[in-house]
């Protein structure tokens, strides 16, 4: 990993796991943008210019896979991990057709996801 701090969107309306990721990348040296919901994460993602966005499936308003299509409309080619509590083929594969490059499966292990993460953001 470089010096430059990697900008991670997180984006889950679970506030208990938006703490959790706060506490394990930003003690890995992240930065680390919050949204609750997939509209608001549409609306800033052009802004914010995240290196990479976690994505949960299930939320209120539009779901993940809604919210990773349109940003995938914008022409946004980062890479996007939907982090899901939902151990469902078909959804894990709605998730890749939206346009996410992996699909996690929540719980998962902290090194596990940092693992993923930085590979994805190197490449």
């Amino acid at each position: 990993m470089t010096d430059a701090k990697i900008k991670i969107l997180v984006v889950d309306d679970d506030m208990t796991s938006l703490d959790l990721i706060d506490l394990l990348f930003e003690d890995k040296g992240y930065e680390v943008i919050r949204r609750a919901d997939g509209t608001s994460a549409v609306a800033c993602v052009d802004e914010v210019k995240p290196d990479i966005i976690l994505v949960d499936l299930m939320m209120p308003g539009i779901t993940g896979q809604e919210a990773v299509r349109l940003i995938r409309n914008q022409g946004i080619k980062i890479p996007i991990v939907a982090f899901t509590a939902l151990d469902d083929p078909d959804v894990h594969e709605d998730a890749r057709q939206a346009g996410c490059n992996l699909v996690l499966t929540k719980p998962c292990k902290p090194s596990e996801l940092v693992r993923h993460i930085e590979s994805l953001v190197k490449n």
